[in-house]
């Protein structure tokens, strides 16, 4: 599965964009299934401090993070991707610049 939250993005963007998300993730969680994830953020530019939390708040909530196989982000490269990388505990998550990475490493990630 791929999502997209790229450009000038504002509090209600993010809750939109969540809302379609978690509808697009629910078959897969009413099954019992897992799915691989690669969340597009390369481009994101918040219009307000909060716009980083609220979307913090809405896609880190436990039925999502609890139903995922394996995440990968994409962001841009700078401090907040190195702090990510640095501060992350998860093996099935990981942060990425580029594209074909992120993919790649969704693709081989272990079943």
């Amino acid at each position: 599965m791929v999502t997209h939250l790229v450009g000038k993005i504002s509090t209600e963007d993010v809750n939109d964009w969540f809302n379609g998300f978690e509808q697009a993730c629910q078959p897969f969680i009413a099954e019992g299934r897992k799915y691989k994830l690669l969340v597009d953020r390369k481009g994101y530019t918040p219009d307000h401090f909060s716009v980083q939390k609220a979307w913090k708040d809405k896609f880190f909530n436990e039925t999502l993070l609890n139903h995922s196989k394996a995440i990968a982000f994409l962001l841009e490269e700078g401090e907040i991707m190195t702090y990510l990388q640095q501060s992350n505990t998860k093996e099935s998550v990981k942060f990425f610049d580029h594209y074909e990475q992120a993919l790649s490493w969704l693709k081989e990630y272990p079943v």
